[in-house]
């Protein structure tokens, strides 16, 4: 019988409609780097006397599901947790998708390009319909090509030089669809065969009343072995900044209960392309402000969740309700300035932001609006450089009435 082992493993989830109650449909493959997800039932030693020195058989105590959920920060799968920890989010597009026309050559008569699904034909002279006039020069064919296209549903168009600029008319992930082709590969150069780089910007807000309850099925085929943990709810969220390495965020998950199986439970499944974010496309700011001397940074964005432990015949909680949100972390500079500490002493709150970004169309951005600094010692370990570490915690800003907001652009339609 073949043993279980990670690298067989994986990992479905999916929102519940109803608390504790496994979908039938809708799960997602969903990348991870380490679980421990599963019920538990501890057993209590007897007490009773009377019986001599051997032991009477224990007491089985209540199920508990609570475990630790290592996953990968990228640019897609992270808002299905960031949707768990913080709710829904207000998602809107933001970033129209682009694309280029390059010619490298003057075209020739009948040369095509193709745009969202219509050719453009090159002509001598007399252009109609879908035609377009060569010009003396690339520059001046590129014009022409521009001018025929702008008119377009879908997609705009604009020539400097040899290049046709392309932008999609609506914004979101929407004019990734937007088609390119050519017929004349060796004198037009295409930026890709669709428009790319549009996205939506999906933003949580801290603080939510009502968080959604998940089901998560850990599958060892192997063995075959598969749990299916529902009713469950993220209780934090936490992520480390630093200079190298791999960028992951830690989960704290607690579950009402488990199913066990031989088979799958969660059915078809459906999964995000897989894209990270790395550690060096990071950086911590203060007051919008790039701080230039953080060595470390880590942020941890806890629900604070309460088990609701009533007498059930399952021995299994009822529920896990969220209680006053805490946003902590620790920064840790090299101490070649004072602005920290001055803050810090001063005792005046700052703003925040943890940011990763992969180009305009993908980035994580936390902000924590109202941060207060305690006063730290400065670490002086030998002759190198002195380090200053703070830890800090966040609060709830008068003006935006939360204490933090988490930002995520990408391609993908909503959560």
């Amino acid at each position: 019988m073949p043993r279980a082992r990670g690298v067989n493993a994986a990992l479905a989830a999916v929102f519940e409609s109803t608390y504790g109650t496994p979908p039938g449909t809708g799960f997602r493959r969903m990348p991870f780097a380490s679980v421990n997800l599963g019920e538990e039932q501890g057993l209590i030693a007897s007490e009773l006397l009377g019986f001599g020195r051997e032991p009477l058989a224990p007491v089985y105590d209540v199920i508990t599901n609570t475990g630790e959920l290592v996953v990968p920060v990228d640019t897609r799968n992270i808002g299905v947790w960031l949707r768990g920890l913080m709710g829904a989010p207000t998602t809107v597009a933001t970033n129209a998708a682009t694309g280029t026309i390059t010619l490298t050559a003057n075209l020739l008569v009948n040369d095509t390009v193709t745009v969202d699904g219509t050719v453009y034909t090159a002509v001598a002279s007399g252009a109609t319909g879908q035609q377009f006039n060569l010009g003396g020069t690339a520059a001046l064919t590129a014009t022409a090509l521009a001018a025929i296209i702008n008119p377009s549903a879908n997609v705009a168009a604009a020539a400097v030089g040899a290049v046709v600029n392309l932008t999609a008319k609506a914004l979101g992930p929407g004019g990734n669809a937007r088609t390119l082709a050519t017929n004349a590969p060796a004198r037009a150069t295409l930026s890709g065969a669709t428009l790319s780089g549009g996205a939506n910007s999906h933003t949580w807000f801290s603080g939510a009343q009502a968080l959604p309850s998940m089901s998560i099925e850990v599958q060892l085929p192997d063995v075959p072995f598969f749990g299916m943990n529902y009713g469950a709810r993220i209780n934090s969220f936490q992520v480390q900044a630093q200079r190298s390495g791999l960028l992951t965020a830690s989960l704290n998950i607690m579950a009402q209960g488990e199913t066990i199986a031989a088979t799958a439970q969660s059915g078809t499944l459906t999964e995000f392309v897989l894209e990270r974010f790395g550690q060096f496309q990071g950086e911590v700011r203060r007051n919008n402000v790039v701080l230039g001397n953080v060595i470390s940074a880590e942020l941890t964005y806890s629900n604070n969740l309460e088990a609701v432990e009533v007498i059930r015949s399952d021995g299994r909680i009822a529920d896990a309700d969220p209680g006053i949100i805490a946003l902590t972390g620790n920064i840790t500079t090299r101490f070649e300035d004072r602005v920290l500490l001055d803050q810090a002493t001063n005792r005046l709150p700052c703003e925040l932001q943890f940011r990763w970004a992969a180009g305009a169309a993908a980035s994580l951005v936390w902000t924590a609006h109202r941060v207060f600094l305690p006063r730290g010692d400065r670490q002086i370990q030998g002759p190198g450089g002195v380090q200053a570490p703070f830890a800090f915690q966040a609060a709830i800003d008068p003006v935006l009435n939360r204490a933090a907001t988490c930002v995520l652009i990408n391609d993908v339609a909503s959560y």
